[in-house]
């Protein structure tokens, strides 16, 4: 049994200009010590996804509408709200994407780690401390001694980033949904923390959720990958194999527009268009309006295609391993073409 699985999710946002799909039938699943990349651009549904699994969507005016979110067989979405509780910050835990909004300014950062701590587990106070105090070390802080009474106010951005990864380590979760976790963070504290989450991963079991725009990330600590794009999942497959021979189209526009692929002085390749709205997806495959593939066929919903080894791709027109590789790998004087 999968420790997480997410099947066919639907949240919608029900407003006064009408219904946003944010997600739009999403599924995947996430075993005990693996690390699910979540990957695509700005406003494809990944925080949406991640919110949605411990019900944290505002309501009103979000709702999730369907699907089931299974965690060690318990569906999340029908489950009571006494009993979610018990799960949030213990089994499931979320390192949020804004630092600056995510910490109470009228408590200390140790009140707060110390918070979910002892809720969750049979300690005292003292044991509690001493808990976030190791935490807080463990990510990088600085004399955590004296930081650990300190308000938010206080702290840098990437201070109040190294924080939040303290709290949502502090009980040693069975799932870590990690959004965007070291955006604020320089490069050296950004690969202490994914060392430190691998560490932590290796000898707790604990599976990882790692929604990023950073793709060198997904290489590196990743061992499958999702695409999401416009709320749907256009591909999934082993890490290796997503960057070896991606075969959605929209893939292999992000995988061109890493800044290691263009040559020295040449302009970064760019997929044309934008992620629609929630509110006006195209009919078909969504990103057929952006695709230079993109045929007649392209307006009925593409079927999937089993690559094989769990590499699925949605697509109508999906890429041959020899077409993938020499356009991720095309390169003129000019840059991209």
């Amino acid at each position: 049994m999968a420790l997480l699985e997410v099947k066919d999710l639907k949240t919608w946002f029900y407003t006064d200009d009408g219904v946003l799909r944010s997600v739009d039938g999403v599924s995947f699943e996430i075993d005990r010590g693996e690390t699910l990349g979540v990957v695509g651009e700005s406003g494809c549904g990944k925080s949406v996804t991640a919110m949605s699994i411990l019900r944290l969507i505002p309501q009103p005016p979000g709702r999730i509408v369907g699907g089931q979110i299974l965690f060690e067989g318990r569906d999340l979405v029908t489950l009571p709200i006494k009993e979610l509780r018990k799960v949030r910050g213990n089994d499931i835990s979320v390192i949020f994407q804004e630092p600056m909004t995510s910490l109470n300014p009228v408590y200390t950062v140790g009140d707060q780690t110390m918070e979910a701590i002892l809720l969750h587990q049979s300690v005292d106070e003292d044991e509690a401390r001493a808990i976030a105090l190791d935490m807080l070390k463990r990510v990088g802080i600085p004399a955590a001694e004296t930081r650990i009474d300190e308000y938010p106010h206080q702290m840098s951005g990437g201070m109040k980033q190294r924080v939040m990864i303290a709290m949502a380590l502090s009980c040693k979760p069975k799932l870590l949904i990690a959004d965007e976790p070291t955006t604020a963070l320089d490069v050296t504290i950004q690969a202490q923390i994914l060392e430190l989450l691998q560490d932590l991963q290796q000898s707790e079991g604990m599976g990882i959720m790692l929604i990023t725009h950073d793709l060198g990330v997904v290489a590196e600590t990743c061992d499958r990958v999702v695409v999401l794009y416009a709320g749907q999942v256009a591909e999934t497959a082993d890490t290796g194999a997503l960057f070896d021979h991606p075969a959605h189209p929209y893939t292999v526009g992000l995988l061109r527009s890493l800044p290691d692929r263009a040559p020295p002085g040449s302009r970064l390749y760019t997929i044309e268009g934008m992620v629609p709205s929630p509110q006006d997806f195209p009919t078909g495959c969504r990103f057929r309006t952006r695709c230079p593939h993109a045929s007649e066929a392209c307006a009925e919903l593409p079927p999937v295609h089993d690559l094989g080894d769990g590499h699925r791709v949605w697509c109508h027109h999906p890429l041959s391993r020899e077409d993938a590789r020499a356009l991720t790998a095309e390169r003129t004087e000019g840059g991209w073409q």
